[in-house]
């Protein structure tokens, strides 16, 4: 018996040993058969126009051989699953029809506020949520559930998750996106995410690297930069991405901050530096995998830097993908002369024939290992019935109510009565607060402008007088002003013992407005979580979740 299972384990070993040779021989042989040109637009992960395979995109293909496409619903690629599945399909079959590997077809899907496909798509709350539930098995639900749709309509890479830890209050860019303010957590429920994401065949991209949670900036407008010595980076923001590498993570995005500790050189971005990309992450930390940039058309790189020079630089510090996303003011042919820059440095000899190899194999690697250098294409017909089915809607229900967090409940206020008269005021409403069917008789709601003004705060305080309670959703008071002056109107009022503060977004709001008496935090504006959130309103569930980041000077339940 013994030697017969010793014969077994040294066929599977030999039979893995295999398949990794065969890819590797067939990353090999291909990378020998391609053109500079080609081997230059393997490196290009770009945004396109339109809901369909049109000469703009067939461009890029053919003319460019970019390596991967991004998708945006604010470009009009996502109309529904059975669109994009056909879409991804065309694109596949171009570019295999134009003799060039198969596309990375990526997408910003992290939850919550980050998600590109909504419309038929089951889409689970925001990191934070997760990470308040404090079980990271949901992280790797949430994932899992993620993959399954993106796999419907052809995604294979998935930016996410994200594994900055949210130490800043104002950050403006990650807040929620953020499974909390600890490391060791965040690298737990990190790891979580990205095993599932794996395990379905979906290549995940842990983010942004050194670490994004602590600044004060959003880098699509400007450079921020990250203050703190190596050592504070040594224990806050790179156990997480420790963490992922550990778990196998294929691919890593840069952030665009400046890390004066790591970088020097004054107003040089992370994702330009060798020190960072190539000391730290390649060598110190012994990561092999994909090291993608954020989009190149961001404020941050923008403001100090064109295109071309900054993805030459990006290139030259470590980078293998250079990510060119829709950013306001940008155009999809932007990408056009960064990658005729790279081409003429290839060309001249200013990069080496080695190091250009050196990503493009990584890349092609990549792309055999996950079935992408010739792909099978989803099936648009069968797309809308793999995606937003009622289990990933269940599921991402479990989720979001796992993670819904009570901090405060001074005077029992929760939960309301509903044979009571109640009032909800949603700053920036997407969506009226519950269907029309499921309204306690005596619920009323009152749309707001996003950041409120004091007329908009007049009206709802004297519609408020006229209610036994009053529910306010808010999200992100602290940078939109007219919330917190909408919150402390309603404590001056007299009215803060009967109102309930609903965080859609970060915990962080009731820092606006410390007055008020009731309080609770849901994380995320998605269908899961405001059903969730309107459950425990009502009492028909508990919020057992447990606050995931630090609130100075702030008492909680």
């Amino acid at each position: 018996m013994k030697t017969r299972v010793i014969h077994l384990i040294l066929a599977i070993l030999t039979l893995s040993f295999a398949s990794t040779c065969a890819a590797m021989d067939e990353a090999d042989l291909r990378l020998q058969s391609m053109s500079l040109e080609q081997k230059v637009g393997q490196l290009f992960t770009v945004f396109f126009t339109g809901e369909a395979l049109g000469p703009e995109l067939q461009g890029f293909i053919a003319n460019r051989h970019i390596g991967g496409l991004i998708l945006y619903d604010s470009v009009g690629n996502v109309r529904s699953a059975a669109q994009v599945a056909k879409l991804v399909a065309d694109a596949q079959r171009f570019a295999l029809s134009c003799r060039q590997p198969g596309l990375f077809v990526s997408v910003d899907q992290e939850g919550g506020p980050v998600a590109r496909l909504r419309r038929g798509f089951a889409v689970p709350p925001a990191n934070m949520a997760v990470g308040a539930s404090g079980d990271p098995s949901l992280a790797g639900l949430a994932a899992s559930i993620t993959a399954a749709q993106l796999k419907a309509v052809g995604v294979n890479m998935n930016f996410a998750p994200s594994v900055d830890v949210n130490s800043n209050p104002a950050n403006p860019i990650i807040g929620v996106r953020s499974y909390g303010g600890q490391p060791q957590d965040v690298g737990r429920f990190g790891a979580e995410a990205i095993q599932a994401y794996l395990s379905a065949g979906i290549i995940p991209v842990a983010k942004h690297f050194p670490g994004h949670g602590d600044t004060g900036f959003d880098s699509h407008l400007k450079l921020p930069t990250v203050p703190h010595s190596r050592a504070r980076l040594e224990a806050l923001e790179l156990p997480p991405f420790r963490a992922a590498i550990r778990a196998g993570v294929p691919a890593i995005m840069t952030a665009h901050v400046e890390v004066p500790s790591l970088e020097p050189a004054p107003g040089l971005p992370a994702t330009m530096s060798r020190r960072i990309l190539t000391d730290l992450l390649r060598q110190e930390l012994d990561f092999d995998g994909l090291i993608v940039t954020d989009s190149m058309s961001m404020g941050a790189i923008t403001e100090h830097f064109g295109p071309a020079e900054a993805c030459l630089n990006a290139f030259k510090a470590g980078a293998d993908i250079l990510l060119f996303g829709a950013d306001k003011g940008h155009a999809p042919k932007d990408f056009i002369p960064a990658w005729k820059r790279l081409l003429n440095a290839a060309y001249s000899g200013e990069v080496s024939s080695q190091r250009l190899n050196a990503s493009v194999l990584r890349i092609l690697k990549a792309k055999s290992r996950f079935g992408i250098l010739a792909p099978s294409w989803p099936d648009p017909e069968r797309a809308e019935g793999l995606t937003g089915t009622p289990d990933q809607q269940t599921a991402t229900r479990l989720i979001a109510a796992s993670g819904l967090t009570l901090l405060r409940n001074e005077q029992n206020l929760l939960p309301l009565d509903t044979e009571s008269a109640i009032l909800v005021l949603w700053p920036d409403a997407k969506a009226p607060f519950l269907r029309e069917a499921d309204r306690p008789e005596g619920l009323q709601f009152m749309a707001l402008p996003r950041d409120p003004g004091p007329g908009h705060v007049a009206l709802a305080l004297q519609a408020a007088r006229r209610f036994d309670s009053v529910v306010v959703l808010t999200s992100r008071a602290l940078q939109r002003k007219g919330q917190g002056l909408l919150l402390n109107a309603l404590c001056d009022a007299g009215l803060a013992e009967r109102t309930v503060m609903v965080s859609i977004d970060t915990p962080y709001d009731i820092l606006a407005a410390p007055c008020i008496g009731s309080w609770l935090a849901a994380y995320s504006d998605v269908p899961a979580s405001v059903a969730s959130l309107t459950d425990a309103l009502f009492g028909r569930l508990a919020a057992k979740g447990q606050l995931p980041v630090e609130l100075p000077l702030v008492k909680t339940e």
